[in-house]
């Protein structure tokens, strides 16, 4: 059996720029498909992570604990100071109060894409179902239909997490709308 940190790895390394992934997995794959995405390593690609289901500082931490280097990747993290009430970051993290503030996460990401403009960009977003229950999904809908889109037209590729175990039709039918290609992994 092959590990799901190896499988989504090898996903990662065909991502063409300009395109939108939606990437299914079942929570008992959570972290190793965190691994295999935050493994791939590219010296002329910038990651930006946005954090919504589990604090930025956590997910360094167990990627840390399993041997997974996270130096690379710039966190926007929208769970934290809503969670614990948090207001100080690690460098490579910007804080976000509230998964609810869509234009923020729009705004930072533009702002990390802009500090590195002769890199390829990957989004990763961590998770649809999550940003989906603080949000109305006609709101998710735009929110998701303008950041793709725009990220597309800047030549970025965007990875959207959902968790199989909490998809709704909404999301499934959003994710739809704003992806070329759809990965599932685990949660049968």
């Amino acid at each position: 059996m092959i590990d799901v940190s190896v499988q989504v790895a090898g996903e990662m390394q065909k991502l063409e720029p300009s395109t939108s992934t939606s990437l299914e997995i079942g929570t008992e794959v959570y972290f190793d498909a965190i691994k295999g995405m935050l493994n791939h390593r590219n010296k002329n690609m910038q990651i930006i992570y946005v954090a919504s289901t589990v604090p930025a500082e956590a997910i360094i931490n167990a990627m840390k604990m399993i041997g997974v280097d996270t130096s690379h990747v710039r966190f926007i993290d929208c769970i934290s100071s809503m969670m614990t009430g948090q207001h100080g970051s690690p460098e490579n993290v910007i804080l976000i109060e509230s998964p609810t503030m869509l234009e923020n996460i729009m705004l930072k990401v533009e702002f990390v894409r802009r500090k590195s403009p002769d890199k390829t960009v990957l989004v990763i977003v961590d998770s649809i179902n999550t940003l989906h229950i603080h949000n109305d999904w006609k709101i998710m809908g735009e929110f998701l239909h303008i950041m793709v889109n725009g990220l597309r037209s800047r030549g970025a590729m965007i990875l959207m997490l959902s968790i199989n175990e909490q998809q709704t039709q909404e999301v499934s039918t959003l994710l739809g709308l704003v992806s070329d290609k759809t990965i599932r992994y685990g949660g049968d």
